[in-house]
């Protein structure tokens, strides 16, 4: 399975993503924040990253212009609690940086698995397609 790098720096929202994750047989990492989670990526290479948006050390949307920079191809899901559905909210500004996907908080684990499975699925079609 896939390695999968979470970012938030609320133990418990990381922990509510980690747990349905590794359930289902995904070795997850966990960091705190953005500084963190780009050490740990470097270290892992992770094949994907999800991310808070709004962390105390930094903004997720900075960890995800970092992380596109060296790896463009990197699937990454952003999620917040930000109540704004529009193009300025914090997900609308993730999705225009890269973020592949966005779940705005709360959200269900099988709404995380759908989500995840649909990147992974999209990532294995790539890889398989004539050049």
């Amino acid at each position: 399975m896939p390695s999968v790098l979470v970012v938030d720096d609320n133990e418990l929202a990381r922990n509510l993503i980690a747990n349905p994750l590794t359930e289902v047989g995904f070795s997850v990492d966990t960091a705190a924040g953005g500084f963190e989670a780009l050490e740990k990526f470097k270290a892992s290479h992770h094949q994907m990253v999800i991310t808070d948006i709004l962390m105390a050390d930094g903004e997720g949307i900075d960890l995800i212009r970092s992380l596109l920079a060296d790896t463009p191809d990197l699937p990454i899901v952003a999620v917040s609690a930000d109540p704004r559905t529009n193009e300025t909210s914090s997900l609308g500004m993730a999705a225009k940086m890269g973020a592949r996907k966005t779940l705005s908080k709360p959200f269900s684990a099988l709404e995380l698995l759908a989500v995840v499975g649909s990147l992974l699925a999209t990532e294995d079609e790539a890889q398989v397609q004539p050049a």
